[in-house]
């Protein structure tokens, strides 16, 4: 899932033609995510990235529940677009900041506090990107990291594109002895169409550097 035009268009085309309540990831309040960073000491000053974000809820929720940096980046202008005049609150305007990336070239302006992402990994099915998104990850050094993917009773594709499915065990071990793992989960997330996609998350939080 390297940036290219392909991918980028087809992203684009997603959110011109399809409404929140027509594509499968949409949720109604962004949980599990939004519980876990709620019970987590981040400061409310600490940077958290939405990797992927688009059109999701979760950043405004944050918000809404004290943090006041949040940056959201997706590989789709209009997806951007279209979750700024949704948002609800001058505070959320202030506190959300918004960038165009692909997921192997986002670059961090700030240190990370929490790196979160839902259903963007997945997409990444050759080895080589899934290194260079691990590495990249462990160089950016966020203190913790949310992440959630298909598992391996959901589906195959989404969007028309093939994903690779993980179980919590395998998400862990991808980030080796730099993180441990605090919570995991497998879910059912119910599409806006009351189809059902089984889920993977995992909360990892960095290991302090051995002396």
């Amino acid at each position: 899932m390297s940036e290219t035009p392909t991918i980028r268009q087809h992203w684009e085309q997603i959110y011109q033609t399809k409404t929140s309540q027509q594509v499968s990831w949409t949720q109604k309040s962004p949980e599990p995510s939004l519980e876990w960073i709620r019970s987590l000491p981040l400061d409310p000053k600490a940077c958290i990235v939405d990797s992927g974000g688009g059109r999701s809820q979760l950043a405004e929720s944050l918000v809404e529940a004290g943090h006041q940096y949040v940056e959201v980046f997706d590989i789709s202008l209009r997806a951007l677009a279209q979750a700024k005049l949704e948002l609800r609150s001058s505070a959320a305007q202030e506190a959300i900041h918004y960038r165009v990336s692909d997921v192997l070239q986002y670059v961090p302006e700030r240190p990370i506090g929490l790196w979160h992402d839902r259903a963007v990994f997945h997409f990444l099915t050759n080895p080589t990107e899934v290194d260079t998104y691990v590495g990249n990850l462990q160089k950016m050094a966020p203190e913790y990291i949310l992440l959630g993917t298909f598992s391996h009773q959901g589906p195959e594709k989404c969007s028309g594109l093939p994903v690779r499915r993980y179980s919590p065990k395998e998400l862990a071990a991808l980030f080796g002895d730099t993180y441990e793992l605090l919570k995991s989960e497998e879910c059912v997330h119910q599409t806006p169409s009351g189809n059902e996609q089984a889920f993977s998350f995992v909360l990892l939080r960095h290991r302090p550097a051995k002396v």
